[in-house]
């Protein structure tokens, strides 16, 4: 059985080279994925028949760089093993391969990445040979990738209070409208400028930023720079719009409006060129401050985007109490809405829910043009990603959009 198999690789340039361990009781299944892998790498392949044979082959090297995990097993199956998986040092790729109903699968999915097993994807059975090339592949791209990852800092209190100060600063990342692909306008994402490490994104001091008590600080300074930023646009003839994150504590600021606007008046930037972007989780404290800022907001045209949507635990109230005129929805149910039924479902109310009640719509964390395409196909109005661009510096930002007047 496995000839045909191996002759349909012929055509493929050059060999991965991945380490697989194959997790499948059924013996003709395992073969037939074993034939299919040994053609498309060159690292080793080993097979186990249940959850415990794969622990004792994750005991020895070499250690594999992806997993194709059944479900379905005797003595120990692949709900147990991914339990065990998750508690041990070595993190890999994992895809699920199991025939049983999407919807379980969809569930395990997640129970992976909570018990944090990051790169966890499924594949359906009977598994396609371009199927394993391809979870190869992202199995080769994350380990380069993790390799080459940021290692973790430690600041002191000083560090951060100087880099507020004088460090950080707002990059770009474009908004595109999804039926025409034209360039509409950018989220500036904060950015820290370290002398030694480079530049650092908000994971390696946010926390940090908030239990000192500066985010107000740093939102002013992202509103003064960014709206900056967007009216130099403006006089270069490019007609964007600017989105900027605030936080629970701007919200609860009374003179936040003032502020907001007094930066506007500074800049002539038109208030409509403004959105201001609230994850909806950081809305409920202080309520009623809350409405009074944002209704405020709204009353003299800035926009107000509900961030992160779906992920809180009042995202209808909030939607429906709160004067938002921009939905956008979270890269998590993006990321996944090609491979999981729920997730695309999940999408596409969202998009039915926010045209029902007159709200513009951005999708973050586009990372594919079949996403995109898919998005445009739901109704979305804006996508943000990589598909397009990472965020980018203040001038190469506008080199950018030069570049790439339609995206």
């Amino acid at each position: 059985m496995s000839e045909p198999v191996v002759s349909a690789t012929k055509g493929i340039e050059a060999m991965i080279t991945a380490n697989v361990l194959i997790l499948e009781d059924d013996r003709f299944q395992s073969r037939l994925m074993e034939s299919m892998v040994k053609g498309l790498t060159s690292g080793h392949v080993a097979i186990a028949a249940n959850g415990h044979e794969a622990l004792e082959h994750l005991k020895a090297e070499p250690l594999p760089h992806l997993i194709l995990c059944d479900i379905q097993m005797p003595e120990m199956d692949g709900i147990e093993f991914l339990r065990a998986l998750a508690g041990l040092s070595h993190q890999c790729s994992v895809a699920l391969t199991s025939a049983i109903d999407s919807n379980i699968i969809d569930s395990v999915l997640q129970m992976a990445r909570w018990y944090g097993i990051n790169n966890v994807s499924k594949v359906e059975k009977p598994i396609q040979q371009q199927a394993i090339l391809r979870l190869l592949k992202q199995a080769q791209q994350v380990e380069e990738a993790e390799s080459k990852s940021w290692p973790q800092y430690a600041f002191s209190d000083d560090d951060i209070i100087e880099a507020v100060a004088s460090q950080m600063v707002p990059f770009y990342q474009p908004h595109v409208a999804a039926k025409s692909r034209e360039i509409v306008g950018a989220e500036a994402l904060i950015r820290w400028q370290h002398p030694e490490h480079g530049t650092l994104t908000p994971n390696h001091f946010l926390q940090q930023i908030e239990q000192l008590g500066l985010s107000h600080q740093l939102t002013l300074k992202v509103l003064q720079q960014g709206i900056a930023d967007c009216a130099r646009w403006h006089q270069l003839g490019m007609p964007l719009h600017i989105s900027i994150n605030v936080s629970a504590s701007d919200m609860v600021e009374l003179a936040f409006v003032d502020s907001v606007l007094a930066i506007l008046n500074e800049h002539q930037l038109p208030a409509q060129y403004l959105t201001l972007e609230l994850t909806e989780t950081e809305i409920s404290p202080h309520l009623a401050k809350s409405l009074d800022t944002m209704s405020r907001l709204r009353i003299n045209k800035i926009n107000l985007s509900i961030d992160d949507f779906g992920t809180g635990h009042s995202s209808l109230h909030q939607l429906i109490t709160s004067p938002f005129n921009e939905l956008k929805v979270d890269m998590a149910f993006v990321r996944h809405m090609l491979t999981s039924d729920k997730h695309q479902a999940t999408v596409s109310a969202s998009l039915v829910l926010a045209k029902q009640l007159g709200l513009k719509t951005v999708a973050e964390g586009v990372e594919t043009q079949e996403q995109a395409n898919k998005l445009a196909d739901l109704g979305c109005d804006i996508l943000q990603g990589y598909v397009y661009s990472p965020a980018l510096q203040g001038d190469q930002f506008i080199e950018w959009y030069k570049a790439n007047p339609i995206g």
